[in-house]
């Protein structure tokens, strides 16, 4: 097995970073495909922190590169930053990240314009994390963004850029009432920003070919989750690229017909950030204790995440959307002091029940639960399947039978030794 694509099969924040972490072992290729520094991908290695937000939460291995690909928007200020604290005491990521050319980049006003946007929606705002990633994609879609590849030539750059300060200057004085950006002064910064960058800058969906025919192991990352993707998810409350297994081939540049295996990640319990429908969703007493234990704030923003318990129908359409081999159930331990243990197996809409959440009619679904006993024991020190406490296997087999998909591993910690197998055989990655 050559290629896995790992997805998150939620509202993002599954620990997505900690499991391509532990899968990119043997992997000699991982590629983030779509999203931009609104991802916040934490690792734990070595009794140390480290948080991805652009680069490819893998290369914490030696042998691994990584490629930043075409579906993803990049902010070059972010990205020096990120790459000088990773680099920092270790061999440098700058030699082992390539940016796909293709990849369109984030400027400063796009922050400003995200900002503002939400401002004026007042009560019926998305919830962005404020990163400029909306109006990044938004340019391009539009056909008139700035490229990685643009910053190779800098008449190119001034000439796409100046064009680009005019159109947002009259959005930001006519729509919104404030001063405008000055072109020479960004212009200046942006290109010195961007210098340490551009021996990254190359052809990103030939270098994942070249591998994918080699023989070597590539791995997919996506960022944010299934129901926030911008066709899929809970729409208008969605972020703007694709997050399924389809954007992986398009944000890549490659073939579909490359991808092989499709792996999904979910919390044992249900988080979201920013506004949309949550039909397992606590009230703020209750879900209060699932955030402390579970320490839900945002690793970009530190935003308090909403809380709610397993919803089985979310993730049951996340298998189908992906077409997922197999499950991937990170914090198990989160729950360890919880006598009952409540999932959403289902709800009504109308009189009829459905087994799968339903993004068009998400507002008015009403959950169906059922309750199992909670297992009142510490699993942080499993390592085995048959570790686990009877009642916590009982919570696994249950989750696996509603959604459909066997859950081939479970997390019950932040270290990469702290995964259990489960049905280890499911995942064919891992053979």
């Amino acid at each position: 097995m050559s290629n896995l694509v790992v997805v998150g099969a939620q509202w993002g924040d599954e620990g997505k970073g900690k499991v391509v972490d532990f899968l990119a072992n043997t992997a000699q290729v991982v590629v983030r495909f779509q999203g931009g520094p609104n991802a916040g991908h934490t690792v734990y290695w070595r009794s140390k922190k480290y948080t991805f937000h652009q680069i490819p939460s893998g290369l914490l291995h030696r042998q691994t590169r990584g490629v930043i690909g075409c579906g993803c928007v990049i902010d070059p200020y972010r990205l020096n930053e990120e790459l000088a604290v990773l680099s920092a005491g270790r061999e440098s990521f700058f030699r082992r990240v390539m940016i796909d050319r293709r990849a369109h980049i984030i400027l400063p006003f796009h922050k400003e314009l995200d900002r503002l946007h939400e401002e004026q929606l007042g009560e019926k705002k998305i919830g962005t994390t404020g990163q400029g990633i909306g109006p990044a994609y938004q340019d391009k879609f539009a056909r008139v963004g700035i490229r990685a590849g643009d910053l190779l030539n800098e008449d190119v750059f001034n000439d796409k850029l100046r064009r680009n300060v005019a159109a947002a200057n009259f959005r930001l004085m006519e729509c919104y009432k404030v001063e405008p950006i000055s072109f020479k002064e960004l212009s200046t910064a942006l290109w010195k920003t961007t210098r340490p960058l551009v021996a990254m800058i190359g052809d990103g969906t030939l270098f994942i070919e070249k591998a994918l025919r080699g023989g070597k192991r590539v791995l997919f990352e996506g960022a944010q989750g299934t129901h926030l993707d911008i066709d899929l998810g809970s729409y208008p409350f969605v972020t703007t690229s694709s997050t399924v297994v389809a954007g992986a081939a398009s944000g890549s540049g490659i073939s579909p017909l490359w991808l092989e295996e499709a792996v999904g990640v979910a919390k044992a319990y249900t988080t979201r950030v920013g506004a949309g429908p949550f039909p397992s969703e606590l009230p703020e007493e209750e879900a209060g204790r699932l955030r402390e234990l579970g320490g839900e704030y945002g690793a970009t923003t530190g935003r308090p995440r909403r809380c709610g318990w397993f919803d089985a129908g979310l993730v049951r359409a996340s298998v189908r959307y992906n077409h997922l081999s197999s499950l991937i159930l990170t914090k198990l331990d989160v729950l360890d002091s919880f006598a009952e243990i409540k999932i959403c197996v289902g709800y009504r809409y109308q009189g009829q029940r459905l087994k799968e959440f339903d993004p068009f009619f998400a507002q008015e679904l009403e959950p169906e639960f059922i309750t199992l006993p909670g297992w009142r024991e510490s699993t942080k020190t499993s390592r085995s399947y048959k570790d686990l406490p009877l009642r916590a296997r009982r919570y696994i087999a249950k989750i696996a039978d509603l959604i459909s998909c066997p859950v081939a591993l479970v997390s019950v910690g932040s270290s990469r030794e702290e995964i259990v197998p489960v049905e280890k055989e499911k995942l064919k990655w891992l053979k």
